[in-house]
């Protein structure tokens, strides 16, 4: 295993990423063998070998909240002596969220960890878990005060969520989208779709950061736009027009936004039309999704939906046929 499979999943959804291969939470039957695999991964922790421990923490990550049994084991894990086992070891714990609340001391003091990646890690971990970590604002707002911007800017994001007053740490986030390191923007843009609906005073940021020269800063700004929702209005012109950004990834992140916006994307409609022939296919099905979710605004579009219901690919077809039902039924709802 290399270093850095991780580390790029801290920047770019460092937790929700893990979410792959995960079993229905809804499902009880799932949920044991979810606590019975975890348990036999808890064990593995332990083992001699390296490259096992660190296999044995990304499954953990993987399986999010039904890990919960080996939260004791990861806590453990947080002192490894293997950099790619504690920081994993971070974002597991994070993935259980507030469940984890034991972690919190393992996690402050891993914010002092003499890696870069391992103290952003712990940071969004104590994020994830919530008000159980309000004890870690301190040990966080002293990171804040380091010379490591990325650091700086994830322990914003977890001061947002749990410090009493958290706009000055949304101000700080949506400044630091203009900061010179690319992966200090992106860093910021991952952190302020984190936030979700708080991050709306960074709508206007997030907005500029979608011309960003990297398109991995302008793909997170998008995404985080999509968190926030209907509070992005004011971006939607923006948005419309990253469905022309050369970066496929970039357009179909701004298509989903769109429809995370709604009804107030109406002046989108023009430009998610020309998207549904959009060549890649993430792009045309999010395009015909956020068309839908606009509704009977969405009108226009019914000729190019009506003609996705022949895309070559079966998802954009269902999608076109499901939009069609719901913009043609929220019209006549309105009637």
């Amino acid at each position: 295993m290399r270093r850095g499979a991780w580390q790029v999943g801290l920047l770019f959804h460092l937790l929700a990423a893990c979410a792959v291969g995960q079993l229905p939470d809804d499902d009880a039957k799932a949920a044991e063998e979810q606590a019975v695999v975890a348990r036999a991964l808890a064990g593995a922790l332990q083992d001699p070998d390296v490259e096992v421990r660190r296999s044995a923490v990304l499954s953990l990550g993987r399986i999010g909240a039904g890990a919960e049994p080996a939260t004791s084991a990861l806590v453990t894990a947080l002192k490894d002596s293997d950099v790619d086992v504690r920081g994993p070891a971070a974002v597991a714990l994070g993935r259980i969220g507030p469940k984890a609340a034991g972690a919190v001391p393992g996690l402050i003091e891993l914010l002092k960890d003499s890696d870069h990646d391992v103290r952003g890690a712990a940071a969004l971990a104590l994020a994830r878990i919530g008000s159980p970590a309000a004890t870690a604002v301190p040990a966080l707002l002293e990171l804040t005060g380091q010379e490591d911007k990325q650091n700086q800017v994830f322990a914003r994001c977890a001061l947002a969520i749990l410090d009493s007053k958290p706009d000055p740490h949304v101000s700080a986030l949506a400044a630091a989208l203009a900061d010179k390191n690319i992966e200090v923007r992106s860093a910021a843009a991952y952190a302020l779709g984190e936030l979700g609906p708080k991050a709306k005073s960074a709508v206007a940021a997030l907005k500029d950061a979608l011309k960003d020269d990297d398109a991995g800063v302008r793909l997170g700004a998008a995404q985080a736009l999509a968190e926030i929702g209907p509070n992005a209005k004011p971006a939607v012109a923006a948005l419309a027009a990253a469905l022309r950004d050369a970066d496929p990834d970039v357009r179909e992140a701004a298509a989903t936004a769109l429809g995370e916006i709604g009804p107030d994307a109406e002046g989108a409609v023009g430009a998610l039309t020309d998207a549904v022939k959009d060549p890649e296919v993430g792009v045309r099905g999010a395009a015909i999704s956020a068309l839908a979710e606009i509704g009977p605004a969405a009108r226009s579009a019914t000729s190019a939906l009506t003609q996705a219901l022949k895309d070559e690919n079966v998802d954009v077809r269902r999608a076109a046929a499901l939009a069609l039902g719901q913009i043609e039924q929220a019209g006549s709802d309105t009637e």
